[in-house]
């Protein structure tokens, strides 16, 4: 069952002063000058204890597509890297983001079906190696976190960098590659709910030159949950080789398999018993309202993923990333009867749900890209294309109604199979390219950072009956952005930015329009590597048109428009061999037609984090998540429920000795049994409800050589 709200961007026309910033900087007279050096192609060779620090903004982020540092650029970009997801005993990319500015990650609690979060009040979308990783729902496996070097948040509208994307930007996980230098480890992870892992990192050199490398990554896991007879097993196979045919090369394949199986732990249990009283007391966040022999969730990805790096000369390069993969999915799963409250004796309706899903997709981004010096001014440039081609089916699908089941004493063993006649579904297709130019700009200590974007989108539905839809959406997005650089590390920055998200489908006798977007930010970075601090601030405002939101009738939706606007803070510290980071987010996400809250948002939240380090190889770390209350979708009598506001407590003790490292990490620390979400309300009727995580305490045995 779909929950995740979808979300999308609004698009204005390019104005007059974009348009001469392009004439002035692109010119062709321009890039015949004299140019500056392109950085050479290298392989880095540091591993996560060598880069311990928090603060990575002095670092370019891929999401750029720019070897321009994170500090320097005048957009919002948080990167989070391999120190602080292990410190906090991340296990997913949501978890690694609860640390983050702008985001409000986990918005629909605890979850196996994949990674939530809320990216300054709207949908992010979800990339790997700069490549769209998820198209559509309950069809693909999360990335597996310990496959990740570091993962980056670009905020706001990013149509412009990566086509048709969501309005709350860009989330986006970098694979792990080869080092030239040999190193590895080996890790064992047990911890609450049984949960059993072990998994290893190695890499190297495979020829005594040294222009062949490698990598493997694998990890099995063996797992139960917070919630009775949910599993969370899975394994992960990752080998990749780079060779270095020249100087000025770096071919790079990555091969990825993983696989999950469990059952989805949400399980929409009613508001009653959960948000508010139930007939019989509280419903407890371990309830299980499926089947032992018939809820499943067993998805697997394979995929194949190559890297090209290539120096031209001096000042060009060209650089290629593409990747081809295939995923399947098979959903056995009961829930509670939305809408419905449990009887006096506790006994509730359920529905039995079935579900097969695949997907295949083909895509590829190839950029030229420079490093020039034009007169005064000095241009990192980067000009490509990139295609998506992308097929997700849907078969042997039937959703009706299956047993009662009592949500306080539930007995299990009743599957209504009788009822079960399940039927395809459409499947869909999605064809886009795109072509887009990037120019970052220093004139002195002045940066102006801008891009153009064009975008060719054919989005078909796949009719069962043999009738094909086709939906053609154009669209030219950009983004202008200008900063000033003092020499004593503060750069206050303003920029605009657009998105566009094409909607598949017809509601109301007519198809959907695109959903599109614009941003405008304001807001400084500062960053000292002799002061060991990281600051970055803003102030952002959002419009978004033509929001899908559920309609009237529940086989339709509507479009509608929202605004956001509010502003977050970050600060990262080193003081000596204590490392402090702290986060506030404060916004105001409306529909501006009916002033009601944006559905699933925290419209405040805070965090602090804090790690010690002694010379003994003793250190520990505590943490404080805030995550202000969120209200459910308007059905037409404004938006409801309030969800109330959670405080928790995270911490962590380890000790490294030579090789070896141990470490303690826990989340949740009190045990707050709290609810995370509420899908909606109309008049009365209260619908389904979710839990947040529970305390999760993890103890981890590492080997490094």
């Amino acid at each position: 069952m779909q929950l995740l709200p979808i979300g999308g961007g609004r698009r204005r026309a390019l104005g007059t002063p974009l348009a001469v910033f392009a004439t002035l900087f692109w010119s062709p007279v321009l890039l015949a000058q004299e140019a500056n050096t392109l950085a050479p192609v290298e392989v880095s060779d540091q591993s996560p204890a060598e880069d311990a620090s928090y603060i990575q903004a002095d670092k370019p982020a891929a999401t750029g597509k720019l070897d321009v540092p994170v500090a320097r650029q005048p957009f919002a970009i948080e990167v989070v890297g391999e120190t602080l997801m292990r410190d906090t005993g991340a296990k997913n990319i949501q978890d690694a983001l609860l640390y983050s500015p702008g985001v409000y990650s986990g918005a629909f609690g605890f979850d196996t079906r994949g990674d939530s979060a809320k990216v300054r009040g709207l949908n992010p979308s979800f990339y790997v190696d700069g490549l769209r990783y998820l198209y559509g729902s309950y069809n693909s496996v999360r990335p597996n976190i310990y496959a990740l070097e570091s993962i980056e948040v670009l905020k706001g509208p990013s149509s412009v960098l990566y086509g048709q994307s969501e309005l709350g930007g860009i989330i986006n996980a970098v694979s792990k590659l080869p080092k030239p230098t040999r190193q590895g480890e080996l890790w064992a992870q047990v911890g609450s709910f049984d949960r059993k892992q072990v998994a290893a990192d190695l890499t190297g050199p495979l020829s005594e030159d040294g222009k062949l490398l490698y990598r493997l990554v694998a990890l099995k896991r063996d797992s139960g949950t917070q919630v009775d007879y949910v599993d969370d097993d899975g394994f992960l196979f990752a080998p990749s080789i780079t060779w270095l045919p020249t100087d000025n090369t770096t071919i790079s394949l990555l091969l990825n398999s993983q696989e999950d199986n469990g059952a989805v732990s949400a399980q929409f249990l009613p508001a009653q018993g959960t948000l508010l009283p139930g007939p019989l007391g509280d419903i407890g966040s371990e309830t299980f309202v499926g089947e032992p022999d018939w809820d499943r969730y067993d998805r697997r990805r394979d995929e194949v993923t190559l890297f090209v790096d290539h120096r031209i000369d001096e000042q060009w390069g060209v650089a290629f990333t593409g990747r081809y993969s295939k995923s399947e999915t098979e959903t056995r799963e009961h829930w509670a009867a939305i809408g419905s409250a449990p009887a006096a004796d506790g006994t509730i309706g359920r529905v039995i749900y079935m579900d097969d899903k695949g997907t295949e997709v083909k895509n590829f981004d190839v950029r030229l890209k420079g490093n020039l010096l034009m007169g005064p001014t000095r241009h990192h440039l980067a000009i490509g294309v990139d295609r998506q081609d992308a097929l997700w089916t849907q078969d042997n699908t039937f959703s009706g109604a299956g047993t009662p089941l009592n949500v306080y004493d539930p007995v299990y063993g009743n599957v209504n199979y009788a009822v079960l006649d399940p039927q395809d579904a459409d499947d869909n297709e999605l064809k886009q390219t795109g072509v887009y130019m990037i120019d970052h700009v220093d004139i002195g200590r002045v940066s102006v950072s801008g891009a153009l974007r064009y975008d060719d989108t054919t989005s078909t539905t796949l009719g069962v009956n043999g009738v094909d839809t086709d939906k053609d959406d154009h669209a030219t997005t950009g983004r202008i952005g200008l900063m000033y650089n003092f020499d004593f590390g503060l750069s206050p920055y303003i920029s605009y930015s657009e998105s566009f998200v094409p909607n598949l489908g017809i509601s109301n006798g007519r198809t959907l329009d695109p959903t599109t977007g614009e941003q405008r930010e304001a807001g400084i970075k500062y960053l000292s590597e002799p002061l060991g601090l990281s600051v970055t601030a803003a102030w952002f405002d959002i419009e978004e048109t033509n929001r899908i939101i559920p309609g009237a009738n529940a086989q339709e939706v509507d479009q509608t428009g929202a605004t956001v606007d509010g502003w977050e803070i970050g600060v990262k510290k080193q003081f000596g061999n204590l490392s402090v980071l702290a986060n506030y987010t404060k916004l105001d996400a409306k529909n501006d037609q009916s002033g009601s809250r944006l559905p699933y948002v925290a419209e405040e939240v805070a965090s602090f984090w804090g790690k010690y380090e002694m010379e003994s190889g003793l250190r520990f770390g505590a943490g404080a998540r805030y995550q202000g209350s969120t209200v459910g979708n308007d059905y037409g009598t404004g938006a409801g429920p309030k969800v109330p506001s959670a405080t928790l407590y995270d911490a962590m003790i380890g000790y490294a000795t030579g090789p070896w490292d141990f470490s303690i990490t826990g989340k949740n620390l009190a045990d707050k049994e709290y609810v995370s979400w509420c899908r909606g309300q109309s008049g009365a009727t209260v619908y389904d409800c979710g839990y947040g995580e529970r305390r999760v305490i993890l103890g981890d045995v590492r080997y490094r050589f």
